[in-house]
């Protein structure tokens, strides 16, 4: 057992040591490829780098070698290889650059002739909504009946791509999505009737609020109002197609002087029409971060749909809900989101036709 171990570490050592020596000469291998560069012998650069760009270069080391390749076959008059050794150096390094105060124009050139800008990106974003009813008018079944709605904190989560509308991400950007919402508001109403018996007036009031869970599909044309090393601001316009996958009332309805109800929460999805387009205004901010960017946005949503059915709105809160006058206004539902989220740069580097 005790033997097994000691085989074990040698062997672990001797990997070890294979790995340094194979490193360390793919090191010296570049620094000799440098040198047969600058000394003008073109032709040794590809076999020279050949074994160690396969294995053994770090990744920026095999970035240099691809470069050195480049160059090489630029001033042997081997333009396919040239490409070839291009393409390669930008599938290992998407974000290279060149530099215009050292690098040779036929490189830059080169360089410039490859589309070398993401194709697209892909994101994710949390946040939260506050969202409230838009009432076009106040129905009653009770002539002394009030009604009044108030804003509700919702949450949502949403999976987001960035298409550029140009042959670079720098103005105009498609960003299309599918967010998962749960939106919530608050009513309240108050009625008030006459006791039969007593010749009284009695105020009735119910309080509750109404949580609906969407799946929207919002399609935004981004501005990008300035391009910066960090900072990238933006404005947005656009439109939204949500489909209402479940509606619930949850209310109290309490009684003057006399006993109250206890809080109960109905399913009142069959009640709510359940696709509903939105208007889509946004604002918001990238912040260039590894592979991407993160980012913030502030959204706002204008309901051009009508939540509450027409038909039948008397119905459901007569049968379900005693609140003896009051049922649903008509209104649609209007939003503010703020979220934070980050989008991943996909490339695909290739020549560019002429």
């Amino acid at each position: 057992m005790f033997m097994k171990r000691i085989l074990l570490v040698l062997l672990i050592i001797i990997t070890a040591s294979e790995s340094f020596a194979q490193l360390t000469s793919c090191a010296q291998t570049l620094r000799l490829a440098r040198s047969t560069y600058e000394q003008g012998r073109l032709h040794e650069i590809p076999t020279l780098l050949e074994k160690c760009i396969a294995s053994g270069f770090s990744q920026q080391e095999k970035v240099e070698a691809y470069k050195l390749l480049c160059l090489s076959y630029i001033y042997l008059e081997e333009p396919d290889k040239a490409d070839e050794a291009m393409l390669n150096l930008l599938r290992t390094d998407h974000y290279f650059e060149i530099n215009p105060g050292t690098d040779p124009a036929e490189f830059i050139g080169l360089y410039r002739s490859f589309r070398t800008s993401p194709i697209y990106r892909i994101g994710a974003k949390l946040g939260i909504n506050v969202t409230s009813p838009d009432v076009k008018s106040y129905l009653s079944a009770n002539n002394d009946a009030e009604s009044k709605y108030s804003p509700g904190l919702g949450f949502q989560a949403s999976l987001i791509a960035e298409i550029p509308l140009t042959k670079k991400f720098d103005k105009l950007i498609v960003s299309p999505g599918i967010d998962f919402m749960i939106t919530t508001f608050n009513y309240e109403s108050t009625v008030t009737t006459t006791d039969l018996l007593t010749g009284e007036d009695v105020i009735y009031k119910t309080t509750g609020k109404e949580s609906n869970t969407w799946m929207s599909i919002p399609v935004l044309v981004q501005y990008q109002v300035l391009k910066t090393n960090k900072l990238n601001p933006y404005v947005a316009l656009g439109f939204s197609t949500s489909y209402m996958i479940r509606a619930s009332n949850t209310f109290l309805r309490t009684k003057e002087n006399r006993s109250s109800y206890d809080e109960q929460t109905i399913d009142i999805t069959d009640q709510r029409n359940r696709l509903n387009i939105s208007g889509l205004a946004a604002a918001g901010m990238k912040i260039k971060v590894p592979n991407g960017f993160a980012t913030t946005q502030i959204r706002l949503a204008y309901g051009f749909s009508k939540l509450p059915k027409e038909e039948g709105l008397y119905d459901p809160f007569s049968k379900s809900i005693p609140t003896d006058g009051y049922v649903d206004g008509m209104f649609s539902i209007n939003a503010v989101s703020f979220t934070i989220g980050y989008v991943y740069n996909v490339f695909n580097p290739k020549k560019l036709k002429r």
